[in-house]
């Protein structure tokens, strides 16, 4: 299962305390994603993944209008998912639903449709919320994979999808009013209101209530944080690891010109000392040449002596 679907159906397990919250939900919900027909007939149209969204739009419905609808699955070749639902609402009940929501509102004796925020509808912190949770079932999504096993991460990305620009716009700023920084753009005929931050993304998820979205989120943060710290230490060891023979190469070649053109017998005795130390031992760093030496000397000396003998190996070449 995606972590969306994860998210939206933990969304749909929470109860809703009043009237108000349940309006606002559906207001968010029906903004973000219905397909709406005014003429000749009202009707309201949801197209879902998550079949449990069925039972929560018919608890709201029952309790403010004694209605029920039926969710109806999708053919395959209407609808290239896996498993798609269609919940339909028409008539007068559809109507009073959608004024209720402030998606339509009479203008003149005409009925038209509202793409702004009602802001009757959000009056208190908890219907904001609200909203925010029916807008994500709606029309929200996440790429992020919660796989500790998986050997590709994406970021950390929440998002909105709506060609309803004024819907998103007035989405941004409730989230703004929980210290949500989301960005809103246009992609092709699409509009993205999207949050990449992970800890914005986590304080989104807290905001709608998903505690247990929150929680796996946590613990993929700090499985990815532990899996970059271990990369991490493993890059810096290789190529540690890399620069010590790449030293070592050039301090043996080294020795070997001075041994064949002019001795080490020729060299002092502290840097015969060396050469040999480096010749008994040609891969070793330099740390594990302090400890084998069998003369006192500490690791910056050991590494000066050694770069001595390049720079005689070097002047030999010249000459």
């Amino acid at each position: 299962m995606s972590f969306s679907r994860e998210i939206k159906k933990e969304i749909l397990s929470i109860s809703l305390d009043d009237d108000s919250q349940s309006l606002a939900f559906l207001g968010g919900l029906i903004n973000s994603s219905a397909h709406i027909v005014l003429k000749p007939t009202v009707s309201i149209t949801l197209t879902t993944e998550i079949f449990e969204l069925n039972s929560k739009v018919n608890q709201i419905l029952n309790k403010f209008y004694g209605a029920f609808t039926t969710a109806v699955k999708c053919s395959p070749h209407q609808i290239k998912r896996d498993e798609y639902y269609k919940i339909t609402l028409d008539g007068d009940v559809a109507f009073r639903l959608l004024l209720d929501t402030g998606c339509i509102k009479v203008v003149d004796a005409v009925v038209v449709r509202n793409f702004d925020v009602d802001e009757y509808l959000i009056k208190e912190p908890q219907d904001l919320k609200a909203f925010v949770c029916g807008a994500f079932v709606g029309c929200g999504t996440s790429s992020i994979k919660i796989d500790s096993k998986s050997r590709m991460s994406t970021g950390y990305h929440l998002e909105f999808d709506s060609k309803n620009y004024a819907f998103l716009s007035g989405l941004g700023h409730i989230l703004a009013q929980f210290d949500v920084c989301a960005k809103l753009v246009k992609r092709k005929n699409l509009n993205i209101l999207y949050i990449k931050d992970a800890q914005q993304v986590s304080n989104t998820l807290a905001l709608m209530g998903a505690n247990s979205a929150v929680l796996s989120l946590q613990n993929e943060m700090a499985t990815r944080e532990l899996r970059n710290k271990v990369n991490r230490q493993t890059n810096c060891l290789s190529a540690n690891i890399e620069k010590t023979v790449s030293a070592s190469i050039k301090q043996n070649d080294a020795i070997e010109l001075i041994v064949q053109r002019i001795g080490l017998e020729s060299l002092p005795t502290d840097l015969q000392n060396v050469a040999l130390l480096r010749i008994a031992n040609p891969e070793e760093s330099l740390e594990e040449l302090v400890k084998l030496a069998t003369f006192k000397i500490t690791k910056n000396a050991l590494n000066y002596r050694l770069n001595k003998l390049i720079k005689i190996a070097n002047k030999i070449k010249e000459k």
